[in-house]
């Protein structure tokens, strides 16, 4: 009985024992992806953020333990006014509402812009940024950074909130000091200038929108370790996270607005006219007016041209969905 219990004695530890050692595994992550190790939380562990991982590296993951990842290579956000495709046909940008601003002269404008960046992948960063991610859900089970949709929803969740507006505000702060040359020429010099200015802003802003010290967004292609191939070792560099300028569009207004940005407008209007009407340039401009606001009014007009009493008369057709019965000589406008 005794040689039957020093056998069944291992056997039975070696039992025991292995499904713990089933639980534990290796974790790795691809060169595109960051992950983060921590505690499961069940039967009394802790679900503390216990170690990041950094791109291309493998490390042991306990049986009390869950990794998930998150994209750690070049981003971008990008903010159009939804017509844009790429060649699947699929709409290519993070948000379709333009940004609106306003130039140094009160012009109301639009901006489309694109973010270049990347996460801070400094320890202190990354540990921030978890919190950050926790709240969203926006790390995976699986790389992702690879696939086809690019990122998870709450990934996406976190940047609308974050990214869209910031880039608001930098933008809003930015454009107090842009000529009316980039939307009248659409300069390439001034489209610089305002990106570079919303670049130079963004750190600080988006610091106060999420409560952190730490920069948790870097620009891409300029931040990394100083050695890429041992991450982790050495100070992060960490650029500003590049945004440039991609289209700036005057926002139409009613022509008789009494803002600044509205009178630079019709300033324009004119000086554009003269060019094509000479000297009489107000009056054609203030006959075109009136034909549109008869026109968009819905009322029955007929305009006389030059004023007097054999100048030819025009009549001017209502906008409606049904027809509109012959207006009478006696009740129409002159």
């Amino acid at each position: 009985m005794k040689s039957w219990k020093r056998i069944l004695s291992p056997l039975l530890l070696v039992l025991v024992s292995a499904p713990a050692i089933a639980a534990c595994s290796n974790a790795a992550t691809t060169t595109a992806s960051c992950a983060f190790i921590v505690g499961d939380g069940q039967s009394g562990h802790d679900a503390k953020l216990h170690k990041v991982v950094y791109p291309g590296q493998a490390v042991h993951v306990g049986a009390e333990e869950d990794v998930s990842y998150v994209p750690c290579n070049s981003r971008n956000y990008i903010i159009n006014d939804g017509t844009v495709t790429n060649a699947n046909g699929e709409r290519v940008g993070d948000r379709d509402k333009l940004i609106e601003a306003t130039t140094s002269a009160g012009v109301p404008i639009t901006v489309a812009v694109t973010a270049y960046w990347t996460l801070n992948q400094s320890d202190a960063a990354m540990r921030q940024f978890y919190n950050v991610c926790f709240k969203y859900q926006c790390a995976s089970g699986q790389d992702v950074a690879g696939g086809a949709n690019f990122s998870t929803p709450g990934w996406n969740g976190m940047l609308g909130e974050n990214f869209g507006p910031v880039l608001e505000r930098t933008a809003r702060e930015a454009a107090q000091f842009a000529t009316d040359a980039i939307w009248q020429r659409h300069d390439p010099t001034e489209y610089k200038t305002l990106g570079d200015a919303m670049s130079a802003n963004f750190a600080e802003v988006i610091r106060a929108n999420l409560g952190y010290p730490e920069d948790l967004f870097c620009g891409s292609g300029n931040s990394a370790w100083p050695d890429p191939n041992r991450p982790g070792e050495g100070q992060f560099v960490c650029s500003p996270v590049r945004i440039v300028v991609d289209d700036v569009q005057r926002v139409q207004v009613q022509t008789d607005d009494s803002t600044d940005g509205t009178l630079a407008v019709n300033q324009l209007r004119l000086k554009n006219a003269q060019a094509l009407y000479g000297p009489d340039a107000g009056y054609w401009l203030g006959l075109h007016d009136s034909i549109e606001k008869c026109r968009d009014s819905g009322t029955p007009c007929i305009i006389n041209i030059g004023g007097a009493s054999g100048a030819p008369a025009v009549p001017v057709p209502t906008v409606t969905s049904t027809p509109e019965p012959a207006p009478s000589p006696s009740i129409s406008p002159k």
